[in-house]
């Protein structure tokens, strides 16, 4: 009576721990994420703003993949496209388990070729950074019920960039711009005296003015789109950066 009930729990213990290291998430050339990992990202609306990645059920039972989204900071969630479980959805929300039916991966098999991805087409509000997405992969048996370790991390837009060049050629300039996205104003701090003038996509020029302080560029009234700054000092200096009017 004592072996057997050894032996049911050693392979109590054995399945257990089993199911405990049953997966491992993979960026798309194999290298694995590590647990609660957070992956930063400059640019959006891009192939490099795109996160791809495989998952591998270790076990030796099929299980139910899941995700869920824990937490979004900076951001509702809108214009993130999540690709997981044969299914691409446009946005995700707090909560939100993806996807909604059994989502099964074979034991000892992975999702390579099914796409999994994350992409951010958001480009923020053009002042709150970083926006960070995290997200929970968990797992159930065939019956519905949690089973192992999950696997945490975050998705995270650090925001628009400049160059380096960009910004030190600004500077000689007396230039700084605070934001080049946003609904309202495009904030500038100046410390020489400068001319802007704001281009349309068509090459058409908007708006010209000399300033000589810190001040707002209202672009309220644009249309959603991408648009360039373009400045001009006394010295003969010119430079132009890229500007989103959500």
């Amino acid at each position: 009576m004592k072996k057997i009930t050894y032996l049911l729990l050693l392979f109590t213990f054995l399945f257990v721990n089993q199911l405990n290291a049953q997966f491992t998430v993979n960026k798309i050339d194999g290298t694995p994420f590590t647990n609660n990992e957070v992956i930063e990202f400059t640019s959006y609306n891009s192939a490099a703003s795109e996160l791809k990645f495989t998952v591998h059920n270790n076990s030796t039972v099929n299980l139910d993949f899941r995700m869920r989204c824990t937490g979004l900071v900076n951001n509702n969630g809108s214009n993130f496209q999540l690709c997981w479980g044969r299914e691409c959805i446009p946005s995700v929300a707090v909560n939100g388990i993806y996807p909604d039916y059994q989502n099964i991966i074979n034991a000892g098999e992975n999702t390579v070729g099914l796409n999994d991805s994350f992409k951010n087409s958001n480009p923020g509000d053009g002042t709150n950074y970083p926006m960070d997405l995290s997200f929970r992969i968990f797992t159930r048996d065939l019956n519905g019920t949690n089973v192992g370790t999950d696997f945490n991390f975050t998705y995270r837009y650090m925001g628009p960039t400049m160059s380096v060049d960009q910004k030190d050629k600004l500077s000689a300039m007396g230039v700084k711009v605070l934001n080049n996205v946003a609904n309202q104003f495009i904030g500038l701090e100046i410390a020489k005296p400068v001319q802007y003038s704001i281009i349309n996509l068509q090459g058409q020029i908007i708006t010209t003015k000399n300033i000589e302080e810190n001040t707002n560029i209202d672009v309220s009234s644009y249309q959603t789109g991408l648009y360039f700054l373009n400045f001009k000092s006394n010295e003969g200096i010119s430079d132009t950066v890229k500007i989103f009017k959500k």
